[in-house]
């Protein structure tokens, strides 16, 4: 009896040493997770503060930059180049982030909603690096517009056009071009911008090559249309003559040759002395194959004279 109750008090005390060690384990345990969640967050805090901090730092140098850029489009190249270093710094502090970012001890990203918001900030991040690239790109482009350039040049996608700065080499150089027939859309753009380098030279030649880049493109009623008011425009210009055959070679083709021979009338009777006589005689060829000929009247039948009776003998005249 006494043995069993020994037991039974041995018992109780291991039961209660038991109970006593795991609420020990128990508040340890809790004592833990508090201490890790604590400085989880002031981690998460921290790097947020940092990541925030940085970012609104780019931002305000990106508006800055921006700023910069609309007041001053005509910066000259020394401001171009202060663009270059500003857009450098950036992408080097852009680097610097990245390399904290990455040096941040990974146990935070156990964390799902701090994971998604690094996720957000490293887009940004592209964002603000691809925004860069393209400033930089843009401004590159400028600065090599404002190079001058030996000969005529022309962007493989034609919207960009750029002139010697010799005004008549660039004269000699466009009217090759327009000759050639290659794009009379963008010889016209270039003669557009010739008028607009040097407005007083070779104004009538402007106008003069600008129709002829239509009639060259087979457009004839509108090769008329500008040919049409040369003369007029500007007197004693040495295309006129030229600018005539151009308007009657375009009639000719939209099938109006009777009018076409009426400016060639004109012609003779303003220049009697043409500059251009082999193609005034294959305009006129050509006019005479187009113009209808005029039936000439069908000849009268011219009346016979009738016959005089034959002259008879004198009977009592004898042959001697």
């Amino acid at each position: 009896m006494k043995i069993k109750l020994i037991l039974l008090i041995a018992l109780m005390i291991s039961a209660t040493s038991c109970i006593a060690l795991r609420e020990d384990v128990d508040v340890a345990k809790s004592q833990l997770q508090a201490d890790m969640t604590v400085k989880d967050k002031m981690l998460e805090e921290r790097i947020t503060k940092l990541v925030a901090e940085e970012i609104a730092k780019i931002s305000q140098k990106l508006a800055d930059f921006e700023s910069s850029q609309q007041k001053e489009k005509q910066a000259q190249t020394n401001k171009i180049d202060l663009s270059f270093n500003t857009m450098d710094e950036l992408r080097e502090t852009i680097k610097e982030l990245n390399n904290r970012i990455d040096g941040v001890d990974m146990t935070a990203q156990k964390n799902i909603a701090f994971a998604e918001r690094l996720d957000t900030i490293d887009r940004q991040l592209a964002l603000y690096e691809e925004q860069l690239r393209q400033m930089k790109q843009e401004v590159s482009t400028q600065l090599e517009d404002l190079k001058p350039v030996e000969n005529l040049t022309i962007s493989p996608d034609g919207k960009v056009i750029k002139l010697p700065e010799n005004v008549e080499k660039s004269y000699k150089q466009l009217t090759d071009f327009t000759q050639s027939g290659t794009s009379g859309d963008i010889a016209r753009r270039g003669w557009a911008l010739f008028a607009q380098k040097w407005p007083n030279d070779h104004k009538c030649d402007v106008a003069y090559w600008n129709a002829e880049s239509y009639y060259l493109e087979k457009n004839y009623n509108k090769a008329v249309e500008l040919f049409y008011p040369i003369e007029k425009t500007f007197p004693g210009c040495v295309k006129i003559e030229s600018s005539y055959l151009k308007i009657a070679f375009s009639l000719v083709y939209t099938g109006r040759a009777e009018l076409a021979q009426s400016v060639v009338e004109s012609m003779k009777s303003q220049f009697p002395k043409s500059a251009f006589p082999d193609k005034l005689k294959e305009l006129e060829k050509l006019i005479d194959e187009k113009v209808p000929k005029k039936k000439a009247p069908a000849a009268q039948p011219s009346k016979k004279p009738a016959k005089q009776p034959a002259k008879q003998k004198n009977p009592s005249k004898k042959t001697k």
